[in-house]
């Protein structure tokens, strides 16, 4: 390991890990994720995370084989080396929130249609499927335009 952790990076490490697994994440993806962030060169070997986060291989690889398919985490490698170098996928940020938006728009059709099939047993609970449904609508045409002011100010 090239670079010694200190306190309050370990914390944070584990602050940012317990925010992942709260959401549903498993803990240990989330402890990557926080590892990647705060490293210097934002980036780590397999041993070096195994050796960071005190963790078995297994588990470390099982945790990085999933954040691929996930695309949350890619690797490099570097001239004359075999080492994988993992860091987390970033630059491209901007797709990848579009590609979330995606998913506000799938989530809204799926509602839609439960709200279409539901009998009105319990039209309360019908209801705020109804007032979730328009709000991801909402949400949807927003969007653009928080994309659209942010490329703005940056410039």
């Amino acid at each position: 390991m090239s670079e010694i952790l200190s306190e309050k990076k370990k914390e944070l490490i584990e602050k940012i890990g317990v925010f992942h697994e709260q959401r549903g994440m498993q803990p240990l993806m989330g402890r990557i994720l926080g590892l990647l962030m705060v490293l210097d060169e934002a980036e780590a070997t397999f041993e070096e995370i195994v050796d960071y986060l005190n963790v078995s291989k297994s588990a470390v690889s099982n945790a990085l084989n999933f954040m691929q398919i996930q695309n949350k985490v890619k690797y490099k490698t570097k001239p004359g080396e075999r080492k994988r170098y993992f860091y987390l996928k970033v630059e491209d940020w901007e797709s990848d929130m579009q590609h979330q938006i995606g998913d506000i728009t799938q989530a809204t059709h799926f509602l839609q249609e439960v709200i279409d099939v539901r009998k009105q047993a319990n039209p309360s609970f019908t209801c705020h499927l109804q007032e979730v449904c328009a709000f991801l609508e909402y949400i949807k045409t927003k969007i653009p335009s928080l994309f659209e002011g942010f490329r703005k100010q940056k410039s």
